[in-house]
């Protein structure tokens, strides 16, 4: 059979339509206990997601985004192709036997395509996996029995009070956008900080309306993390740490999965961020309530919560 690229990248594009919008089959039956292959160790399925889980946010976060990356900085193909030959067929194997057979099969055709193709092209194509495989994260991220670690809790938390203070020193802008969370019925207004990080804002507002599944940080705090279909690498000179931000914040992370990320409280992680705007002062308030919702939703009951984000 004859490998062609637009053929891919239809198939790649489908794949990853459907996953935007739907838990992918395979994924089900691994976190369910379904998988023919009954993949993992003296009849335990949870070491194969456990082990899945990890492995399919390494190759979007930290294998392909960085391909993606390095390849439109310095534009070298030939570097470009080894990186996928070396790095992409081992775990493309392990997450087909895992369940995820789809990204298996498109795999192999990246590995396999990889030698014809030029810079335009790998772009592409690397663009194309990139999405579909973060979308592939989210629901990995959302369906992980994250409330299998109730018992693993620290004896007390951190009090607000030895937080340090808020500091907020961004200006309100006129580009004001909409955030809608269903079937919470709760919505919010906002604005982008577009002359911070002007060219990933811009890239934002062209990808306007999308939708997204909701999910709950599980490291940084009261946060909301939301996979977007965007596959930016748009330099981002403007971050504030985590620490000190507001409630209400907007924040999108290329690397860890092109995620638009809404703060709705304090956080304890001490990072660096890139900021895209904020909440509008008078709207921060119903933040909580999503807040509280989306936890329940990816800790514990996994019910789906959609973002909706589009211009005002």
């Amino acid at each position: 059979m004859v490998l062609v690229l637009s053929e891919l990248l239809e198939d790649l594009d489908a794949l990853a339509h459907d996953a935007q919008l739907a838990e992918p089959e395979g994924l089900k039956k691994l976190r369910t206990g379904k998988l023919e292959s009954r993949a993992g160790g003296a009849g335990s399925y949870f070491t194969t997601l456990d082990i899945a889980h990890g492995m399919l946010r390494d190759l979007a976060m930290y294998i392909i985004y960085p391909t993606l990356k390095q390849h439109r900085e310095r534009m070298q193909p030939e570097t470009t192709r080894v990186m996928i030959d070396s790095m992409y067929p081992q775990l493309f194997n392990f997450l087909g036997y895992s369940g995820f057979e789809d990204l298996k099969r498109v795999g192999a055709g990246v590995v396999a395509l990889a030698p014809q193709l030029d810079a335009g092209q790998l772009d592409q194509l690397l663009t194309a996996l990139l999405r579909y495989v973060n979308m592939l994260y989210s629901w990995a991220y959302h369906t992980f029995p994250w409330d299998l670690g109730d018992q693993l809790r620290y004896e007390a938390g951190a009090p607000e009070k030895d937080l340090p203070p808020v500091q907020d020193t961004l200006t309100p802008t006129e580009t004001l956008i909409k955030l809608r969370w269903e079937p919470l019925g709760i919505e919010v207004r906002a604005f982008l900080a577009t002359e911070g990080n002007s060219r990933l804002c811009r890239e934002l507002l062209e990808a306007m309306p999308f939708r997204s599944l909701q999910t709950h940080a599980m490291v940084a705090g009261q946060s909301l993390m939301a996979f977007t279909p965007l596959t930016s690498s748009a330099p981002t000179p403007y971050k504030e740490e985590l620490l000190k931000a507001p409630a209400g914040r907007l924040r999108f992370n290329a690397g860890t999965g092109q995620k638009f990320i809404v703060q709705y409280g304090r956080t304890t992680e001490n990072i660096m961020a890139p900021v895209i705007g904020s909440v509008l002062a008078e709207d921060v308030a119903k933040l909580a309530a999503v807040g509280a919702a989306v936890w329940e939703s990816t800790y514990r009951t996994k019910e789906e919560i959609w973002l909706t984000v589009e211009r005002l």
